[in-house]
């Protein structure tokens, strides 16, 4: 049975679960403090809590004079503990002491109100199909799990003629953690996110637009233990101010799993406009993709990511082909990560609808990818032919160009300030991002740059 919306337990404890940091042998203690500091983060408006930390379980207590979480506090953690990256899953129940009459009064006297609650969705004469689960860490506990599992069915069941045993597909679940200190009783499952906690991994730049998939590669990257910042590129004033409005606010769900990660957005129009001027159509969308990927560079730099982070789908959309991922990645000097490389559009879309971004990302408003678009973009583009088209441009004055153009912008309240030293950043990069050497070198190549049979949008 996952959470139970209407019931009014007056739970004093919650019990919060990992998986994978319990295979980090020496490690471990760091990953649950940086863990258990995101959970205090997600719990900032319950106030203070208590943090008792046991191998492989973490639980939480009201601080005192405060004994149960009430009320409002049951949301909040409901909702905050299912955005905790490394968390696999959470409970609030009871913690009471490991002997056999204290767990057997929590459950008498919690036990009718759960049934009720559930008894209430199930119209008679239906039946409620129940289950208990006992674990014992705890050896020298004087019963063993079968023994509790029974003892318990034997001393509620026949209080509750609705109730059939079903291990399987439970209605009611009751569930008992015996431990050396400690015994915890809990009726309610609420799953986590998995995975690691946002900070174990180091930072990353995502490139962010206002779509579906790059805000859905930035959580599996806080999934993975990164710190996520956001970079995103407009093209005013040809793109609405709403842009940036609409990745802000998709900025603000995503910080939501993480310490609050910073958004830097970037005008490509200078960029956009000299490649529409001197560089054939067919290769505009590359190049573009390629100038944004320096530029985040440098925003990387400045903002100390070790990564770069993209939403692209292999074979999606004609520059995410092999040949034209490779191309774009081939000038940056750092690792780029593509979470969601070989995801189905129907997966990524239902992340989207979990994390909540999918109702923003779906608003329609014009982005930068839609300015000067061509009409048959390249799929199959050879570093030759992008540096054959680079050689018409000055790189590093557009570059200047657009990161003259560059600001912060404060999720919250959108309100933009010039960005610091960028320029002087990159004047110290431009020698690692790839530009080319001077025209003449370089012959261009007047092949079409698609390959034959393959159409995309």
């Amino acid at each position: 049975m996952d959470q139970i919306s209407d019931l009014a337990l007056p739970y004093n404890a919650a019990i919060c679960r990992y998986d994978e940091i319990a295979m980090k042998g020496r490690n471990r203690v760091q990953f649950e403090s940086i863990l258990i500091s995101g959970i205090r983060r997600a719990l900032e408006k319950l106030g203070p809590v208590q943090v008792i930390r046991e191998r492989g379980r973490i639980f939480l207590r009201p601080q005192p004079p405060k004994t149960i979480f009430q009320g409002s506090d049951r949301d909040i953690l409901a909702t905050g503990l299912t955005r905790v990256t490394g968390l696999s899953s959470a409970s609030p129940g009871f913690l009471v002491t490991p002997d056999l009459p204290a767990i057997e009064q929590v459950i008498a006297e919690s036990l009718p109100l759960v049934y009720q609650s559930v008894a209430s969705r199930i119209p008679e004469p239906g039946q409620i199909r129940y289950r208990m689960r006992a674990r014992r860490n705890n050896k020298s506990f004087p019963m063993t799990c079968i023994e509790l599992e029974t003892y318990f069915a034997e001393r509620f069941l026949p209080h509750y003629p609705r109730l059939t045993v079903d291990l399987r597909n439970a209605d009611l679940c009751v569930n008992v953690e015996i431990r050396a200190k400690r015994a915890f009783v809990w009726y309610e499952h609420i799953p986590g996110p998995g995975g690691l906690p946002s900070g174990v991994s180091g930072r990353v730049l995502v490139l962010l637009s206002g779509g579906i998939d790059s805000p859905v590669a930035a959580y599996q990257l806080m999934k993975r233990g990164c710190n996520v910042d956001f970079v995103t590129f407009h093209s005013a004033p040809y793109t609405p101010p709403e842009l940036i409005t609409k990745v802000s606010r998709l900025v603000r769900v995503l910080n939501n799993y993480q310490t609050p990660g910073r958004l830097v957005a970037v005008n490509l129009l200078p960029a956009q406009t000299a490649i529409r001027e001197r560089c054939r159509d067919r290769f505009r969308t590359i190049l573009y993709r390629r100038f944004m990927v320096r530029l985040a560079t440098v925003i990387a730099q400045s903002t100390g990511a070790g990564a770069l982070g993209t939403g692209d789908t292999l074979g999606q959309v004609a520059s995410q082909t092999m040949e034209n991922l490779a191309v774009v990645s081939e000038l940056c000097p750092l690792i780029v990560l593509r979470p969601l490389l070989t995801f189905d559009k129907l997966e990524t879309v239902a992340l989207a609808q979990k994390i909540d971004t999918f109702g923003i990302s779906r608003e329609d408003v014009p982005d930068s990818c839609t300015v000067f678009a061509p009409a048959n973009p390249a799929t199959a583009t050879t570093h030759a032919q992008a540096i054959a088209e680079e050689h018409l441009l000055d790189l590093p004055s557009l570059l200047r160009e657009c990161l003259h153009l560059t600001v912060a912008v404060d999720p919250a309240t959108f309100e933009q300030t010039p960005l610091p030293h960028i320029e002087q950043v990159l004047e110290e990069c431009l020698p690692s991002l790839g530009l080319p050497a001077k025209a003449a070198a370089m012959p261009a190549d007047h092949s079409t740059g698609n390959r034959p049979g393959h159409a995309y949008c």
